[in-house]
């Protein structure tokens, strides 16, 4: 089969899932090893034969068509359909029709993955099955949704996703001009629609692995980065991939470890640190430079430590962002946006840098109601006395505010290297804000009736009891359906127990991870979930951490404080372990609706320690023996490694 001289490339989309970098370039121009996605999808199409390549655009669309223009690859001519609407795959096919051959195959690729493979195995197949299109699989890699009979696709919606046998769709086909007719003239239509409609009809599509290629997808931060180490592991062992990394190995230098992808421009200091990250273009590093597994966008000039990204606030297209700067008085050129990760709730943090001045900004979605509480409960928690951070801005009509930056370093992130007696000095410290809290801040909480989360009932509890059966056992577990009854009958029982002590204000999240220490002290984060409740959940919360495992006398030690420290303390007390119990299962809970989803499975590596401190406090408690023996089973397979 003669090979085709014209291909399609698809580069309208948002690029969403890479936000907020695509708000500086869009997605096909993130660069890999310092070129744009999109050219090194041209440049491979090129190789294969294609003459003429149509771009279609939305997003960026200027960006793009400047890019094209400054940069023209030699062989191939480029030409633009711009999309004011976004009319998915298979309407920019449809809005295509002008530039395809009716007698001729093209080639279908997405602007936003890399792939390097031989074209030869997609045209035979097309050929030797009279095929609509062939389609390029990959059998282990995403989220392997095709199910074929041998090399013909049976389905786009597999019922058992990444089952033995299924695979993924990588974004690139050979397509007779025949799929047309299964594309309507107008409206937002995907390919893989239209190819089910022509399968309906009796039409093949061929589905296509090819041994040793390689592809990625390069949709999230993490898949980003993770491409420039494969890449680079790969052009050092000669596989295919190697065409988008270095031609020779980078030069190895002082400070710079792992891979380091530095863009056009880039200084990098002698002294400065930086460890597998990607650098764009102009990138000033400093010697005090700490970048760790991050990406730093153009223009960037980096002092002190980077995780995760670090954008420039001018190159960044946001009109909420300049207002925020316009209101704090700060200069969008002098300032540095580096977005931290993902907390596993409906809200962003971005710490913003511009000279000796840093605050946090945080956006929030109303899904959540208690979210948009943040800003009152920690002006109303300051004036009770508890050091929390003050709030620089609230605009709860834009849905953010802007904190006062309180540090980065959390006690989950300091414990494991502190001794026994500064352990017992920071803990004592958390303990005096918990006493106002439990004690002064209550108190005042019912006499100005602050507005407050639902506080917690049986409706509560049950609720946290079926997300732990939902979230965790379901997915980590599956025991018996007896067993499974005779555990959440052994925790229901603990719930009046919960509810008859005397309820005070809770944090509800007092773990290690929502305690700061800055250079000026601890400051408490994350209690815009503060309701009434009993008084234990903090502390379980705290002591039975499964971010850090505190020892079991030093756990001791600091009951006895808290006991003698609160009114009342000695109670509360007695009802620690019960609310260890409910706590440790709404973590559980927690973990394993986090850990199933991409960006925050991160939160696996949690389940085994929380398991044990759950295991350990259902024995305290009595009377749990159906919990402990169902948790006897969980093997950890599951989590990462």
């Amino acid at each position: 089969m003669k090979r085709p001289t014209r291909a399609i490339v698809l580069a309208a989309g948002f690029g969403t899932r890479l936000l907020p970098l695509t708000l500086s370039r869009p997605k096909p121009l993130v660069p890999v090893w310092g070129k744009p996605v999109l050219q090194h999808v041209l440049e491979l199409l090129r190789d294969w034969g294609v003459r003429d390549a149509l771009v279609n655009l939305h997003h960026g669309a200027g960006a793009i068509v400047d890019h094209l223009r400054l940069n023209p690859i030699p062989g191939l001519r480029c030409s633009c359909s711009f999309e004011p609407g976004i009319l998915g795959t298979g309407g920019a096919l449809s809005r295509a029709g002008w530039f395809i051959d009716p007698r001729q195959p093209f080639w279908i690729m997405n602007a936003d993955v890399l792939g390097d493979l031989p074209p030869d195995p997609l045209l035979h197949a097309f050929t030797a099955h009279q095929a609509i299109a062939a389609l390029w699989l990959h059998p282990d890699r995403g989220p392997r949704t095709v199910e074929t009979h041998g090399e013909l696709i049976t389905s786009f919606r597999s019922a058992t996703p990444a089952a033995p046998g299924t695979a993924t769709f990588c974004g690139l086909q050979l397509v007779s001009p025949r799929l047309l007719e299964f594309v309507p003239d107008s409206g937002f239509v995907t390919l893989v629609e239209a190819y089910e409609a022509a399968l309906k009809r009796g039409e093949r599509v061929a589905g296509v692995t090819v041994e040793g290629a390689y592809w990625s997808d390069i949709g999230t931060p993490d898949d980003y980065r993770a491409a420039h180490r494969e890449t680079l592991d790969r052009a050092l062992r000669g596989e295919r991939g190697s065409r988008f990394a270095p031609q020779r190995p980078p030069a190895r230098r002082p400070g710079l470890t792992g891979f380091v992808a530095a863009g056009k421009g880039c200084a990098i200091a002698p002294g400065a640190r930086v460890h597998d990250s990607v650098l764009w273009e102009n990138v000033t590093v400093r010697k005090s430079a700490r970048i760790a597994g991050a990406i730093v966008g153009d223009g960037v000039i980096v002092n002190g430590r980077v995780t995760n990204m670090a954008l420039r606030a001018d190159r960044i297209d946001e009109p909420s962002l300049r207002d925020v700067l316009t209101a704090l008085g700060w200069s969008a050129e002098a300032t540095t946006v580096l977005p931290l990760p993902p907390r596993g709730s409906a809200r962003t943090f971005t710490r913003l840098r511009a000279g000796p001045n840093s605050a946090v900004l945080i956006r929030y979605s109303l899904e959540r109601p208690e979210n948009g509480l943040y800003a009152g409960h920690a002006a109303f928690l300051r004036r009770q006395g508890m050091r929390v951070p003050r709030v620089l801005l609230n605009r709860p009509d834009a849905n953010l505010c802007v904190m006062e930056d309180v540090g980065e370093t959390s006690l989950q992130d300091r414990v494991p290297a502190m001794s026994d007696r500064e352990r017992l000095a920071v803990y004592n410290d958390v303990l005096d804000d918990v006493a106002v809290l439990h004690g002064r801040a209550t108190r005042a909480a019912r006499r100005v009736g602050l507005t407050l989360c639902e506080p917690f009932t049986r409706r509560l509890y049950d609720w946290e009891q079926s997300l732990f059966f939902d979230e965790f056992v379901g997915r980590h577990l599956r025991p018996t359906p007896a067993l499974a009854a005779a555990v959440r009958h052994e925790l229901r029982r603990l719930i009046p127990a919960l509810l008859r002590t005397p309820q005070t204000l809770v944090h509800r999240d007092l773990q290690s991870s929502n305690i700061l220490l800055g250079p000026a002290g601890l400051a408490l984060i994350d209690f815009q979930g503060m309701r009434f409740g009993a008084p234990a959940y903090d502390l379980a919360s705290l002591l039975c951490d499964p971010y850090v495992r505190l020892p079991a006398n030093l756990r001791e030690t600091l009951l006895g404080r808290y006991a003698a420290q609160v009114s009342g303390g000695s109670n509360v007390i007695e009802t620690f372990w019960q609310a260890a119990v409910e706590r440790l299962v709404q973590a559980l809970g927690a973990f394993g609706r986090l850990g199933a989803k991409a960006d925050t499975r991160s939160f696996l590596r949690y389940i085994s320690p929380a398991v044990s401190e759950l295991r350990a406090a259902a024995a305290r408690v009595g009377g749990l023996s159906c919990l402990v023996e169902m948790l006897g089973t969980y093997d950890g397979k599951e989590e990462l490694r």
